[in-house]
């Protein structure tokens, strides 16, 4: 039996973007018969479901964002080797910290709402 393959960021972007394929073309499932819609993208999207369900179901669910694009940026460089996990692991813990405990505990105003996984990619088609 073979173990998972070895997804590197680019690939991983690229299993997000081929369920945005699958959440398409069965779209009228997604009010009609949730639990089928599921298993459809589930089985088109095996290595996604299987390797990462936790970002395969919030994609499912609408929740991931902007910070979705910054930790797979972060991923790409620790495959690069200009950082190191640690650092990234600091830089997200710091990022996090700004966000939702800095306001509540230093009363600093909150960053900006993390844009939508859709608004992301909006950016891109607009300059076309």
């Amino acid at each position: 039996m073979e173990g998972p393959e070895f997804v590197n960021s680019l690939k991983l972007q690229a299993l997000v973007r081929e369920m945005d394929t699958s959440m398409r073309k069965h779209r009228s499932l997604k009010t009609s018969d949730f639990a089928e819609y599921r298993k459809k993208l589930s089985e088109e999207n095996e290595i996604l479901y299987d390797q990462f369900p936790t970002i395969c179901e919030m994609h499912l669910q609408g929740k991931l964002d902007q910070t979705f694009f910054e930790m797979l940026k972060l991923r790409r460089q620790i495959e690069k080797k200009e950082i190191t996990e640690d650092e990234a692991s600091k830089l997200i813990g710091q990022k996090l910290f700004d966000r939702f405990v800095g306001p509540v505990v230093n009363n600093t105003p909150a960053p900006e709402k993390p844009i939508s996984y859709g608004e992301y990619y909006e950016q891109f088609n607009k300059k076309e």
